[in-house]
């Protein structure tokens, strides 16, 4: 099942829920203050249809990453020990 989420300020999304190409193939509709979460079964068709139609109204993630980015938000440490081929060269 394919999820798509959608924001608007006025809260109204009935052009999405009455759309004629949407109507039938919606499953899900899950709905709270200023979005609407529909599920349906992924289908190529239907995915370009919303996208292309309501993509400005569309949301990717609900709930920002706040996974840490290397050399933004730590600087890696640098293994300065020799490693063992060089110690084998050493030889």
């Amino acid at each position: 099942m394919k999820y798509f989420t959608f924001t608007r300020e006025d809260n109204n999304f009935d052009d999405i829920l009455q759309d004629v190409n949407l109507k039938k193939r919606i499953d899900l509709k899950i709905s709270w203050y200023q979005y609407l979460m529909i599920g349906m079964v992924d289908d190529d068709k239907t995915t370009s249809y919303i996208t292309l139609k309501y993509g400005d109204e569309m949301v990717g993630d609900l709930v920002k990453d706040h996974s840490p980015i290397s050399g933004v938000d730590y600087t890696p440490k640098r293994n300065n020990k020799p490693s063992a081929l060089k110690k084998l060269k050493g030889r």
